[in-house]
């Protein structure tokens, strides 16, 4: 019997202060597992404790792997993870779409080298800056979580490009036209960024708690269906059927073009 393959994906949560005890990977990561899964390879979400494993989406971001990723591959050659990787980045680009490539880190079994999306060795501490980037992210988080708003109608802290640096207050809501946000900004930069058009955008960040596949109305975080992608005919599309919202940001470039700041 051949030793057993296996995938193993972590998991980070920088809003563990707000949303604790939580199993959360980036949509990103998400839809990497999917495309492995399809191709056959048993994908392991890390620490395998139990919880349900829940995704973050950034509506309104352009960037893909913005946030780290650590993959650890378990008796499997490193160009099979990487040639599945790299077709999808080239998709991406294909797409004009932005990839911070450099946040894809792979091991292999036990070794403490990495390696990129392309196979290439990292240097040898690009592991201990992930560590101390996604600590001085959750650190961050908790110091602005702990926070109180000054304005009892707006309770949703609003930050900058969706880092630990608070800008101002909101209140989020949702109607039949879709999200909406009232909001005070204070800090003065951001205020004087966004009257001259250089700060234009909102982008929410949320939880997707409960999650519906098109194709086989179950679970979309654990079936294998990609979305947009056709089976017998029908197109994949997941639906968010429960979510916890989790921030709202200013970010420079939306990636949609309705979410757009109206400043007054």
């Amino acid at each position: 019997m051949g030793k057993k393959k296996i995938i193993k994906i972590d998991t980070f949560n920088p809003y563990e202060n707000r949303f604790p005890n939580r199993k959360l990977i980036t949509r990103d990561t998400l839809l990497l597992v999917k495309h492995l899964r399809s191709e056959g390879y048993e994908v392991v979400i890390e620490p395998d404790n139990g919880l349900p494993v829940q995704y973050l989406y950034k509506k309104g971001i352009a960037e893909f792997f913005a946030d780290p990723i650590n993959i650890t591959l378990i008796n499997i050659p490193i160009t099979i993870l990487t040639n599945i990787i790299s077709n999808q980045i080239q998709k991406l680009l294909d797409k004009k779409e932005k990839v911070n490539k450099e946040n894809i880190n792979i091991k292999i079994d036990n070794s403490t080298r990495t390696y990129n999306y392309l196979g290439e060795p990292q240097d040898t501490n690009n592991h201990k800056l992930v560590d101390k980037k996604r600590k001085e992210l959750k650190d961050g988080f908790d110091r602005c979580f702990e926070i109180k708003s000054p304005y009892e109608d707006l309770p949703t802290p609003v930050f900058l490009e969706h880092k630990p640096k608070i800008v101002g207050w909101c209140w989020l809501w949702s109607d039949d036209e879709g999200l909406k946000s009232k909001m005070i900004i204070n800090d003065k930069v951001v205020k004087r960024r966004i009257s001259q058009n250089r700060l234009n955008g909102l982008s929410v960040t949320g939880i997707a708690t409960k999650t519906e596949c098109s194709i086989c109305k179950s679970d979309f975080v654990e079936c294998k269906h990609i979305p947009a992608k056709k089976y017998k005919g029908k197109k994949c599309f997941n639906t968010i059927m429960e979510t916890d919202y989790v921030e709202t940001s200013i970010v420079k470039e939306p990636i949609n073009s309705q979410c757009l700041i109206n400043y007054k």
